[in-house]
């Protein structure tokens, strides 16, 4: 089970090594073990991907929306037959508990089908005319040629968000998983492949993300990026693309409040909070980062959310597949979140739980950190202005809802945002008032297929999820004939 895999890059259908032969080594965060070892894709390798991308995108495009379909959900039945294999791949690799991982596959075969049932819903338009001899209809056709650049979070899911409207829409891609989780989503793609996608419409470069990623925005034969990461990185890419009039679409940060007013269910707020600040370590992008609980309610809150985290079971997932927290993915979100956490108690905040990492050998080689909660948090603090991207969540005390919708909107992000509240006209007036691409009221389900995912300010650009999403893979063209 823990033999050590080699892949190479994944081009036109084959593994196909590195031109310089150089490799990286994939350690677990749970253990330091070693995973496996990847190829390091070069940019003679870019232009090799990008060349077998645009051969294939000829015939593949050419298929009506109908075939796509078809064959799209053929290759899905075969990817959920290996689901068990790829998500023991993301729990070795990411850390995440391998029910978590298996479960994350399997939602990510159900975006990509639902984008290929959406394919066959894409329709266009014919216009009324000025003159009885014109004819004029709308219709759009793929871009071309896509570069899907993936973060380690959600190895697999957030991949699925970009490459389901894609193969949907006719466009090929190029894969650039990130380099700390490249094994799932690597053996995802090639399951696909072996599952009836034609060679070349999916290829996978690994390797460096600053060498790879710039080489594939920069490149001619590449009409569209997607990018799920940073805000910084996402304003990179938008300065090297820009340039050359590129369809970029960025998925980027967020540090997303949450506002409990008086009269919400706090047994129903503490669970939400609990699950949104801490499932995956808080590695996600719309985690609830900081909570402005109204000051009738805030102790209480605070004690039933802390009773929940302290019995939140951590270890390694691989073995234990019913524990709530693995590892975080890199040394380094430790760090960040040590950092948050010291620089919240030297300015004033209490700690309610957790603030270390665990105790114990079975800890000791691992990225572990407890489930921690803060009280007294105020807006100078590094926690409540910069995602914290790990299992730290800072509560603030509010005396007027229109004072917690003016904090949780003091942030450079919009990604998300959560209301706690049983009235109407609350729920109606703070979710209007927010500054945020998704609002969920009394629940914390930010992400489903049906709905549109849009950050606002640095939290990103374009759409993903919906099938919005699939025009962000499309053309528009006019055509007018005179009869």
């Amino acid at each position: 089970m823990n033999t050590p895999v080699r892949f190479e890059l994944f081009i036109n259908g084959n593994a196909a090594p590195a031109s310089d032969g150089r490799r990286l080594e994939v350690r677990s965060p749970a253990n330091g073990e070693l995973v496996g070892s990847i190829a390091v894709a070069t940019a003679e390798d870019v232009n090799r991907a990008v060349g077998a991308a645009r051969a294939a995108f000829r015939k593949w495009s050419s298929l009506t929306a109908y075939e796509r379909e078809r064959t799209i959900k053929g290759a899905l039945a075969h990817v959920r037959a290996q689901a068990d294999e790829i998500g023991l791949l993301m729990a070795r690799e990411q850390g995440k508990p391998l029910a978590q991982a298996r479960s994350e596959v399997h939602g990510a075969c159900d975006t990509i089908d639902y984008f290929a049932s959406e394919a066959v819903r894409i329709e266009g338009s014919v216009n009324p005319t000025e003159n009885r001899s014109y004819r004029s209809w709308v219709v759009y056709q793929p871009v071309g040629v896509c570069a899907l650049i993936t973060p380690w979070n959600y190895p697999v899911s957030l991949l699925s968000w970009k490459l389901g409207p894609a193969l949907a829409t006719g466009c090929t891609v190029i894969v650039k998983p990130t380099s700390v989780t490249p094994l799932s989503p690597l053996a995802f793609c090639r399951a696909l492949v072996e599952g009836g996608i034609p060679g070349g419409v999916i290829n996978v470069l690994t390797g460096s993300g600053a060498v790879l990623g710039d080489a594939l925005v920069r490149h001619p034969g590449v009409a569209k990026v997607a990018m799920t990461g940073s805000s910084a990185t996402g304003k990179r890419i938008m300065a090297a693309g820009g340039p050359l009039l590129k369809k970029i679409s960025l998925e980027l940060g967020g540090q997303c409040p949450a506002i409990v007013c008086a009269d919400a269910d706090l047994d129903n707020a503490a669970n939400v909070l609990t699950y949104k600040k801490f499932r995956n370590c808080g590695q996600s992008c719309s985690a609830v980062n900081r909570v402005y609980a109204h000051r009738d309610i805030h102790g209480v809150l605070v004690a039933k959310t802390t009773a929940l985290a302290e019995r939140l079971t951590i270890g390694d997932g691989v073995s234990d597949v019913a524990l709530d927290l693995g590892p975080m993915a890199t040394s380094e979100g430790v760090a960040t979140a040590e950092r948050h956490v010291a620089d919240a108690l030297q300015k004033g905040a209490s700690l309610a739980c957790g603030g270390r990492r665990p105790d114990g050998a079975a800890f000791a080689r691992g990225n572990y950190y407890l489930p921690t909660i803060l009280t007294g948090a105020t807006p100078d603090m590094d926690v409540m202005r910069e995602e914290t991207f790990g299992p730290v969540l800072p509560f603030a005390a509010f005396d007027t809802v229109d004072e917690a919708v003016a904090l949780a909107n003091d942030s450079a992000y919009g990604l998300a945002a959560f209301v706690f509240t049983r009235d109407l006209a609350t729920a109606h007036r703070v979710s209007e008032a927010l500054e945020a691409g998704t609002v969920c009221v009394n629940h914390g389900a930010v992400n489903t297929n049906y709905g549109p995912y849009a950050g606002w300010k640095d939290s990103g650009l374009g759409m993903e999820l919906s099938r919005r999403a699939v025009f962000e893979y499309l053309k528009t063209k006019h055509i007018k004939v005179q009869l």
